[in-house]
């Protein structure tokens, strides 16, 4: 069986639930995944010199606008 998760502390949070009674003992064989998880800033990150000057610019727009402070909030 194969299972994906995240390391938090000395505590592995599964993404899909596990097949086991609580308190089962299992035996683990851990590995750091590969590649990097979809839409993080590695898997961007690969990206460079793949994209086109129009869809690096509509990423760099739409990161732009997601930090941007709506001033219509303020009034």
């Amino acid at each position: 069986m194969e299972y994906k998760g995240v390391v938090k502390g000395n505590i592995i949070e599964f993404e899909n639930p596990l097949p086991f009674e609580n308190g089962a003992r299992v035996e683990v064989f851990l590995t750091l995944e590969k590649k990097p998880r979809k839409g993080s800033p590695q898997a961007i990150l690969q990206l460079t010199n793949t994209l086109t000057s129009e869809e690096a610019e509509t990423i760099l727009r739409a990161s732009r606008e997601c930090r941007s402070i709506d001033q219509e909030l303020w009034k």
